[in-house]
């Protein structure tokens, strides 16, 4: 994937032909755009942007800055219509070409699951996600070619002279509505951390070649 001068991301939940899962491609968007197409409002969309907003932001390694980062952006690449909150329990799945965050357990499916569950995800309350994966997960084709596909345009999206903060999604008009809030209360949060542990103003190509890329790591199931 080539690209430019590094804007905001565009995370799209398709499988791209010849990507397998998510492309992450970059277009400069114009905060002129209307940014309430939904038409919810001045003060609920004021209120829903307040309470997205990251608190106790703090200074993070550049290991806890990319793995943040990249768990973030793949669950704010899946489908999901509701707005989300710290401290409850998600789960994301790979249905055919897509990823979706559901608030139902694989165990509560009854069989009837929608794809493989990569895991349970978790919103903190600084406006990045966790993510602890589901065991076993290393043995499903199907999901180590999603991630592997995802870490190669992750790879991508950071692979120039830009700045990584250059590339965090301040406003992305085409996202649906909450998930356009939360990036950018990503996009907020991972800029404070930046600064706090001042490691701003380093390439993206910097990154990648200090930092170990992030890796899922899977977690004994109690």
């Amino acid at each position: 994937m080539t690209l430019g001068v590094i804007s905001p991301p565009i995370l799209s939940h398709r499988v791209m032909p010849g990507a397998n899962l998510i492309v992450l491609t970059s277009r400069r968007l114009s905060m002129s755009k209307n940014p309430n197409p939904q038409g919810k409002g001045l003060t609920p969309v004021l209120d829903a942007w307040r309470g997205m907003q990251p608190a106790r932001v703090r200074a993070k390694t550049p290991q806890q800055v990319l793995t943040d980062y990249f768990t973030t952006l793949l669950v704010l690449s899946a489908e999901f219509n509701f707005k989300p909150a710290p401290g409850i329990s998600y789960f994301l799945y790979l249905r055919g070409e897509r990823w979706i965050l559901s608030l139902i357990s694989p165990r509560e499916w009854a069989g009837r699951l929608p794809g493989p569950c990569l895991g349970r995800c978790e919103l903190q309350t600084d406006m990045t996600w966790s993510l602890t994966p589901e065991s076993g997960i290393g043995d499903n084709a199907e999901l180590r070619a999603a991630l592997g596909a995802f870490q190669s345009g992750f790879i991508d999206l950071l692979d120039s002279e830009s700045t990584l903060e250059a590339t965090l999604p301040h406003y992305v008009a085409q996202l649906p509505y909450y998930r356009r809030l939360l990036a950018a209360g990503l996009a907020n949060s991972l800029s404070q951390s930046l600064a706090l542990a001042g490691l701003n103003g380093h390439s993206g190509r910097q990154w990648l070649e200090q930092a170990p890329l992030p890796r899922l790591r899977q977690t004994p199931q109690s």
